[in-house]
């Protein structure tokens, strides 16, 4: 299994600099011209702008992409490029986008949304690394907030693409978010979006530091991981993986139901309950564990036990309950000790396949579907839009 994965990335590695030409006209459902389209390839810094006449043309890496078209007041376009049957010319017809009645919604959007949930919302999509510091959402006031008391969650929609501006890693950002949902209940974060990146100008100077602080970004992130899975390299370049059940913790069910019948109402007006010194100690120890208790593999697994060549560019990755994957060669930053201070200073991630359907990994790092993969612990605090890469940054040698 290693040498077919191998030969996957020697393929492509041989195409890199090999690129063809895409053109296109982006029009609407009239069959008029959309001027100013914006057409990149996501998460890249490949793309331009649609001309006077909807005219557009791009020159593409070989590999597998997503081709995105997005202009204000129509849906989001996305189509899969592959490199092995990719049209001289497209025709991209786009869809008005259904506006927002709120009049006719049980929950609207909340009246100064930003002011409530902006904080919140840069925390958990900029993010609290040291790079978040220097990473700005530029046009706040196009994101919309709702709130529902009824299914206790959040969801946040943008009216137009998202500007950031990166001055840690000297990107600006495009980011087209299709999708941003919070439960509350659960505390999982499920979001999606169109990024496209433009490199900033700068000064010799911070050109180079740019360049380390995206290697620093890069190294231990899922991307890195991502591609040395491709390669079925990862155990040799400091990730360990083992696997991962989490089965209930009955005795903590056990302690909260004792709890909750021990309750009761003394007649007064006053909330008692009967446990005793003793066992109230016992039983807030156990109340201050985990739901679940992780049963950790004692085998550290090869490559090829979790992927597979799909075909000479794709590799599958598959695999039951959860993967705990440690990144050995650094430690977690200072920040994220400090909220998280009960934790482990490794670098350790945990991810399941929440539709238990296999994914599809390309050797720049890609995955397909990214809905369908969660993260959780250092990776699900790291990977936010302070510290995203393009997938097609390489870093320095």
């Amino acid at each position: 299994m290693k040498w077919i994965l191998t030969l996957c990335f020697l393929l492509v590695a041989a195409l890199l600099f090999a690129q063809s030409a895409l053109k296109g006209t982006v029009i609407d459902e009239t069959d008029k011209p959309v001027p100013g389209a914006s057409v990149f390839l996501n998460n890249t810094s490949v793309g331009t702008t649609a001309n006077n006449d909807g005219n557009f043309e791009l020159f593409i890496p070989a590999g597998r992409f997503e081709l995105i078209v997005s202009s204000i007041g129509f849906q989001t376009y996305n189509q899969a490029i592959p490199s092995s049957d990719r049209a001289t010319s497209l025709v991209i017809r786009l869809k008005i986008k259904a506006p927002e009645l709120e009049t006719i919604i049980i929950e609207p959007f909340e009246k100064n949304g930003w002011e409530k949930w902006g904080k919140w919302f840069t925390e958990n999509f900029i993010g609290t690394s040291e790079y978040s510091q220097d990473c700005r959402i530029k046009n706040p006031e196009v994101l919309r907030f709702r709130n529902s008391k009824r299914t206790h969650d959040l969801t946040v929609i943008a009216t137009a693409p998202l500007i950031i501006e990166n001055k840690a890693l000297g990107y600006r950002v495009t980011y087209q978010m299709e999708n941003f949902h919070y439960d509350f209940t659960t505390r999982y974060l499920l979001y999606a979006g169109y990024p496209f990146f433009q490199n900033m100008e700068g000064s010799d100077r911070k050109q180079r530091m740019w360049e380390r602080n995206r290697s620093d970004v890069y190294y231990g992130s899922m991307m890195h991981f991502m591609r040395l899975l491709y390669r079925n390299t990862f155990l040799k370049e400091g990730f360990e993986v083992r696997q991962l059940q989490k089965k209930p913790n009955d005795e903590k069910q056990r302690i909260r139901m004792v709890y909750k019948n021990s309750v009761r109402d003394n007649g007064n007006g006053r909330i008692v309950s009967t446990i005793n010194g003793d066992s109230s100690a016992y039983y807030n120890h156990i109340m201050s564990q985990d739901d679940f208790i992780n049963i950790i593999g004692k085998s550290i697994l090869p490559g090829d036990s979790i992927a597979y060549a799909v075909d000479s560019t794709i590799a599958g990755m598959a695999f039951e309950d959860y993967l705990l994957i440690i990144y050995k060669n650094k430690n977690v930053p200072v920040e994220f000790m400090r909220m998280f201070p009960k934790g482990s200073n490794a670098m350790m991630s945990e991810i399941t396949l929440i539709n238990n359907k296999p994914i599809e990994v390309l050797s720049n790092g890609s995955y397909f579907n990214p809905q369908d993969l969660l993260s959780t612990g250092y990776w699900a605090w790291w990977e936010k839009a302070a510290t995203m890469l393009p997938f097609d940054y390489q870093p320095p040698k």
